[in-house]
């Protein structure tokens, strides 16, 4: 490389570092990073006060500290950046260069700053040695006792060296209790007995005062027109009567204060009381106060209303539309039920919301807008008032259900009846619309309310000017049960079943058929229901619901192969009363496997009293005979029931026998049942003996063959007897 080619190249190194730097200097403006900063080499004052003497609760002196600097002779202020501390914080204290006497002595003030430090030494002291409150000049006691109505001026005198001077200004005056009497400028004005203490601060120092304040009467009392005992009574629209109030002082002379007194009423709104003059403005009872300088008195005002009682008419709550008329409102009240005076002219009408319905002087409301308004008549003291909704005008109607159910004696809330306005807009009318009934036979008005009086129908129709809709509402016996034909469904894949039958039990015992009334559920998305048939898809099992008037009742469903065969393990079955057996079902798919349907089958029992079944077992209830019929899938089967009692013991008509070779004797067996019933059961017993060459034994018949003993038993549904014979 040569000459030219190394200074072109140191040049253009130049000038990529003094990019760079030029970079590096813009990023640490906005960064805020410093590259360099000042070196200080000291730190001093910038002025130091001579004195450095402070007076308390005076002026400040405000120190400003600059720091040195090296290679500059300008000097830079740190007096806020500086830390400040005072080594008597209780005699001088310093916040940012701001010293500040506390109280009488002396502190050393300093001042640090990057390393280095400066100090001052600063006294301070009180302006004055003291102050004392004054009073007509001289000094003020410690304590002073005042009555109510006197205007005590106090003034200060600050002494310093001996020397007395006047202060006329700059003295902060205060009281400890404002209740009992305030201060401004030394003069104190009482406001009511009890006692303060007046503080006056000035240039650190302070003097005080206690006032003792009292009332200079003994008490006050209000004189009532009647002189009743603090008990003045009105009806409203009485005229005002007039109070008047004395006050005895302590040395026993009375004096009038009616004008003099404050005049208090605890509620304006019964009664106002201006200078004794006290008016009845309103029902109620209030408490009227005479006050003067530290003694009150107080009466208990009554006001009642002129009458016993208000009535208006209408009274109920009133809906009306737009389009609808005025509404001419009476009002009168009572005194007894003989006297009822007409006040519709004298009573005061208003009302709440004057954009929805106005009422005139004379009880006439106009609907004016859409909304709701109380309309309120006032008379002496007694008010009656009426809440009035006004609706848009109404284009149309339709109910929430066309369609209800209902229960005899049960009230009955019609449904919600919407009206389109002209702006085509939804509105709830359910309360302006007027119902009534095609057959109040079934549903008529009672105390106001619709009610269901028997089983029926009827139209309710519900109007509105020219706009009607109807709801059909069905009134039925209340029900108690619902049943369906059969607690078990088979239904056979891809196949149509009908829906088993429904019945109703009301409360009156009836039961009705409501097949077709019914609402049904299931389970399984795989039993699909199509009234009045169900139809199965696949092999499952499920729950159809059967729901009607509040009731439900439930049928479990076998969605399975068709079955060809069903056959019972026995073809007949003895019971005794109370006891049980299970019932084997077995049937026979069309693909050869077999299933147990005994808990499956649709059972029923001829006669019913005879015996009871739930799933495959039959209890039995009452001795006698009848017939078990069971279906599943159109199959039937049939099984003979048999109910008697159960055999306690056997008896037979001899236990022992003597005979002779070519003897017959007839024996007898009976049954004793349990309930205490005995059967001959001689024919019907199993008869044996035990050997057969001496005696044989048929139907109770005893024949002797030979020589010999043997032992005759009979057997008879469990139970066993016998007896012995010998043949010589």
């Amino acid at each position: 490389m040569n000459q030219l080619q190394l200074a072109v190249k140191n040049r253009l190194m130049r000038s990529w570092l003094a990019s760079m730097l030029a970079i590096a200097l813009t990023l640490s403006a906005f960064s805020g990073i410093a590259f360099a900063e000042d070196t200080v080499t000291g730190i001093e004052f910038e002025t130091i006060p001579s004195p450095a003497k402070l007076f308390v609760d005076d002026e400040t002196i405000v120190l400003k500290l600059n720091a040195i600097i090296q290679g500059t002779t300008s000097r830079k202020d740190v007096t806020q950046d500086a830390v400040w501390a005072s080594t008597n914080s209780s005699i001088v204290k310093v916040d940012k260069g701001t010293l500040t006497a506390v109280s009488n002595g002396s502190a050393q003030i300093s001042a640090q700053y990057k390393g280095f430090k400066v100090t001052l030494n600063v006294t301070s002291e009180y302006k004055y040695d003291s102050i004392a409150i004054t009073a007509s000049g001289a000094d003020a006691p410690e304590s002073a006792d005042l009555e109510l109505g006197a205007t005590p001026e106090y003034g200060l005198t600050a002494t310093k060296d001996g020397a007395d001077t006047t202060v006329t200004s700059g003295v902060e005056w205060t009281s400890s209790n404002a209740e009992v009497a305030t201060v401004s400028s030394g003069k104190v004005k009482l406001i009511s007995a009890g006692e303060a203490t007046i503080t006056a601060k000035y240039k650190g120092r302070s003097d005080t005062i206690k006032l003792k304040v009292t009332s200079p009467y003994k008490s006050v009392t209000i004189q009532t027109p009647a002189n009743t005992d603090k008990l003045v009574e009105f009806k409203v629209g009485d005229s005002s009567a007039s109070l008047s109030a004395t006050a005895l002082s302590k040395a026993g002379i009375s004096t009038s204060i009616t004008n003099d007194a404050a005049w208090t009423t605890s509620n304006a709104g019964i009664a106002t009381v201006d200078k004794g003059i006290l008016t009845p403005v309103g029902t109620g009872t209030a408490t009227i106060t005479a006050f003067h300088l530290g003694a009150s008195d107080t009466i208990t005002v009554v006001v009642r209303p002129a009458y016993e009682a208000m009535r208006i008419t209408p009274k109920e709550e009133q809906h009306w539309t737009l389009k609808d008329a005025a509404v001419q409102f009476k009002v009168e009240v009572l005194n007894a039920p003989d006297y009822v005076e007409d006040v519709t002219s004298l009573a005061t009408w208003t009302s709440s919301n004057v954009y929805t319905a106005t009422v005139n002087a004379n009880g006439l409301v106009t609907p004016k807008g859409i909304g709701t308004t109380m309309i309120k008549a006032a008379y002496k003291g007694l008010t009656k008032e009426v809440s009035i909704t006004v609706y848009p005008t109404v284009s149309s109607l339709t109910a929430a259900k066309n369609e209800l159910d209902a229960f005899i004696d049960e009230t009955i809330t019609m449904p919600k009846i919407s009206a389109k306005s002209l702006a085509e807009e939804t509105v709830d009318v359910s309360s302006l619309v007027r119902w009534t009934s095609s057959n109040e036979a079934v549903v008529a008005l009672k105390d106001g309310k619709w009610t269901a009086k028997a089983a029926g129908t009827s139209q309710m129709k519900a109007v509105i000017q020219n706009h009607e809709v109807t709801v059909t509402i069905n009134v039925h016996e209340k029900p108690v049960l619902l049943t369906a034909a059969q607690e078990n469904l088979s239904v056979v894949i891809g196949t149509e079943t009908k829906l088993p039958t429904i019945t109703m039990t009301s409360e009156t015992g009836k039961e009705t058929d409501v097949t077709d009334k019914i609402t049904w559920k299931s389970s399984s998305p795989y039993l699909l229901i199509n009234a009045p048939n169900v139809k199965g898809l696949r092999s499952a099992n499920a729950t159809l619901t059967a729901s009607y008037l509040g009731k439900s009742t439930t049928i479990k469903v076998s969605i399975e192969e068709e079955i060809t065969k069903v056959f019972v393990e026995a073809a007949s079955i003895t019971l005794n009363p109370g006891r049980t057996k299970s019932i084997k079902v077995t049937g026979i798919y069309k693909s050869g496997k077999s299933v147990a349907l005994g808990s499956k089958m649709n059972w029923t029992i001829n006669p019913e009293t005879l015996a009871t079944i739930n799933g495959s077992t039959i209890k039995g209830l009452a001795e006698g005979t009848g017939k078990l019929t069971g279906t599943y899938q159109k199959k039937t089967v049939e099984i003979v029931i048999v109910v008697k009692q159960k055999i306690k013991k056997l008896d037979i008509s001899d236990k022992t026998l003597a005979l002779k070779p070519g003897d017959v004797k007839t024996l007898k067996v009976t049954a004793l049942y349990e309930g205490g019933r005995i059967e001959d059961v001689t024919k019907s017993a199993t008869w044996t003996s035990s050997n057969a060459k001496a005696a044989t034994v048929a139907g109770g018949v005893i024949t002797v063959i030979g020589k010999g003993s043997a032992t005759i038993k009979a057997v008879f549904e469990g139970k066993t007897v016998t007896m012995r014979v010998s043949a010589k």
